[in-house]
């Protein structure tokens, strides 16, 4: 229910993931860091969704479960809560993957890191 919008307000969070996974063989021990930012930002997200959306979330979660998953049958409930988001978080169902910044080809990882760690430095737990 909430994979769409999760998906965009963590999209820096797990592209610099998928980069450092990509750059270091897949190898998920050499990028804790990254995939730390993922867990934190999911978090934040999500205490923020409960906290301010909670009725609409539940009544949308409940819709689908209740519908095989079929999202055709919710949509009543699914503009509750995507209004609700939207006013809530900023962040609507819209997707935007391949509109937003592109790390460029020669960029490494780590250049990537430093760039969205001093815009993250509130996520990031020393």
């Amino acid at each position: 229910a909430v994979a769409d919008h999760l998906g965009q307000a963590c999209k820096d969070a797990n592209d610099l993931y998928m980069l450092c996974r990509n750059d270091t063989g897949a190898d998920p021990r050499k990028c804790l860091r990254e995939g730390q930012l993922v867990t934190n930002c999911t978090k934040m997200f999500m205490d923020k969704v409960y906290k301010e959306c909670k009725m609409p979330f539940a009544r949308y979660t409940t819709c689908l479960d209740l519908n095989s998953r079929k999202h055709q049958f919710c949509r009543t409930t699914q503009i509750e809560f995507d209004k609700c988001v939207l006013e809530k978080t900023g962040v609507s169902r819209e997707f935007t993957w391949f509109q937003d910044k592109q790390v460029p080809p020669h960029q490494t990882w780590p250049e990537a890191f430093r760039e969205f760690k001093s815009d993250f430095v509130n996520v990031i737990k020393h």
